[in-house]
């Protein structure tokens, strides 16, 4: 039973997580679209984008 909340906490929070960083993403580039977008701008979202893959990787096998 413990198991069972573990890992369904656990994947409450990588679902919280993986809508923090999508939200993320789209606030940064339209922000980046209006103003400039710079070498920082990029390796934040480059960084994202492999926390979004990284985190739906681990969704899909928590789905087991």
């Amino acid at each position: 039973m413990k198991k069972l909340l573990r890992k369904r906490r656990h994947m409450m929070y990588v679902n919280r997580y993986l809508v923090e960083l999508q939200w993320e993403s789209l606030n940064t580039m339209l922000v980046a679209s209006s103003t400039q977008w710079n070498d920082d701008v990029i390796r934040l979202l480059d960084n994202n984008a492999k926390l979004i893959r990284k985190y739906q990787r681990r969704k899909r096998w928590l789905t087991f």
